[in-house]
């Protein structure tokens, strides 16, 4: 198959000639074609006499120049329509692009694997969701083109060939002639750009073509320099208005997307593939935190190996602590896209949503047997006492709610864990685990995803953790509706619209 492919040009010199001459050494231009459309910036000429001198006796490469400013929309509207008249598939690049070798053979494989297929787009440093590692978990990190390619390298074993996200990225976007000729290509309610290409995908998926995702197609990407500002903002918000108008599942699938459809090795990428300091945390909410637990938690887990933090409920108590020193970060909640190394839990006390909350978030978890401090009460063989009284299970809230249920699957996908209160030993064993080969790393993310994959579909973020929590809030309502104040109000609204001059 023939591919066009299009690179609209409007400024930075440079990164034109960089796309340009990647192009030219990784596409088999005896098969494939080069069309860059100058859309007429304010260097439009010097831009121009630099291309035409850049391309000179290079066959398979053309030049043209938009009669005036069209933006991107236009500019490509233009090449596909106007000046090509083929029936070659059309790749759409962002002359900040910088293409790898082998990238344009593996997008059309992608694009012909399935008849489904109507959109293909490549990985990449910088694409939003295509982005790889998608996650960064140092705030200061950098998706640089040599990180990526790191990444890129070590994790292609384990990842799909493909995806298919709800959208395929813009700033390289192949797709298919007979698409074109029966959807037409952008919407020029789009121009001068931004979201042009999500509403491409989102038509075409309405009828029944999907966008994908070529996991072994690696396009690097400098990032947006023909918007910036108050324009690309202001362009970026009405746009996206328009999309959410058009297509109102459109957020809600690219969270999905990213929650339940990508690989967990991808989704931890900057983990799996370390780089940095690594977090770990000890997760003591929704029960009492236990000072000796923090303290041999922050003792065997020191700053200088690791960046720690505590999630508690009542973080002034535990803020305050000897051992807690400044770098030790506590806070009551955390999102679960704040990717960590590990995190420790109670397993005794873990709840499913507290489980799928440390799963969505740690690439390692941490089982901690008891309070997870030494019980100097227990005899040598930790026997129990046989005169002590255990009541009914039928009497424990968390037996009834099966929140308990939650612990043995803690075990089973542990990394580690602390037993007797033996911190070093389990530090130790994480470590290990940190270490081990990652094919077989990857192999227990995989697994431990697979056996979570139906109760993190089930539990919803932010919700109740049980019906407790409902209780609570109706209770709240009911001391609202008692107060004074809210008498008051209910009076005054009576009362107002009675006002001469008032509308009712």
């Amino acid at each position: 198959m023939s591919v066009l492919i299009v690179v609209p040009v409007y400024g930075d010199l440079p990164s034109v000639l960089e796309c340009l001459d990647a192009l030219v050494t990784t596409v088999d231009l005896a098969t494939h074609r080069i069309l860059l459309v100058n859309d007429c910036g304010p260097d439009v000429d010097a831009i121009e006499k630099a291309l035409l001198e850049r391309i000179d006796g290079v066959a398979g490469v053309r030049y043209e120049r938009n009669p005036e400013n069209l933006g991107f929309v236009g500019t490509c509207n233009r090449a596909v329509t106007e000046l090509d008249d083929t029936d070659a598939d059309v790749l759409l690049m962002n002359s900040d692009a910088v293409p790898t070798p082998g990238f344009l053979d593996e997008m059309l494989a992608v694009l012909y694997a399935d008849p489904r297929h109507g959109v293909v787009t490549a990985r990449s440093n910088n694409a939003t969701i295509a982005s790889l590692p998608f996650r960064l978990t140092d705030p200061k990190g950098e998706r640089t083109f040599d990180r990526t390619r790191e990444v890129h390298e070590a994790l292609l074993p384990y990842l799909p060939r493909w995806y298919e996200p709800p959208v395929a990225m813009g700033f390289c976007f192949l797709t298919r002639r007979d698409l074109i000729v029966r959807f037409g290509l952008f919407d020029e309610v789009f121009s001068p750009g931004y979201g042009e290409e999500n509403d491409y995908c989102l038509r075409l998926g309405e009828a029944g073509f999907v966008s994908t995702m070529a996991n072994r197609a690696l396009v690097f990407h400098e990032g947006s320099k023909s918007f910036v500002g108050a324009r690309r903002n202001t362009l970026r918000t009405a746009h996206q208005r328009e999309l959410d108008r058009r297509y109102p599942y459109y957020g809600s699938a690219v969270q999905s997307f990213l929650r339940h459809s990508v690989a967990p090795a991808d989704r931890f990428a900057d983990l799996v593939v370390p780089f940095g300091p690594q977090r770990i945390v000890l997760d003591l909410r929704a029960g009492v935190a236990v000072p000796g637990a923090i303290d041999a938690f922050l003792a065997s887990f020191p700053a200088s190996d690791w960046a720690r933090e505590i999630l508690v409920d009542d973080v002034a108590a535990v803020s305050s602590g000897a051992a807690v020193t400044a770098d030790v970060r506590v806070a009551a909640d955390a999102h679960d896209d704040d990717l960590v190394a590990a995190t420790v839990l109670l397993a005794e006390r873990v709840t499913p949503r507290s489980l799928v909350r440390a799963h969505r978030r740690s690439l390692h978890l941490v089982a901690v047997s008891g309070d997870g401090v030494p019980d100097p009460s227990l005899p040598d063989d930790r026997g129990q006492d046989p005169t002590a009284v255990t009541p009914s299970p039928w009497t424990d809230a968390a037996f009834v709610s099966r929140s308990r249920d939650a612990t043995p699957v803690l075990r089973q996908h542990a990394a580690a864990t602390v037993v007797d209160g033996d911190w070093a030993a389990g530090a130790a064993a994480l470590r290990s685990a940190l270490e081990l080969p990652l094919a077989d790393r990857v192999a227990a993310l995989d697994a431990r995803w697979r056996d979570l994959a139906l109760v993190d579909a089930a539990i919803d973020d932010g919700g109740p953790e049980s019906g407790a929590e409902v209780e609570r809030l109706r209770a709240e309502l009911r001391d609202l509706r008692a107060s004074r104040t809210f008498r008051t109000g209910e009076a005054v609204a009576r009362l107002v619209p009675k006002l001469p001059g008032r509308k009712r």
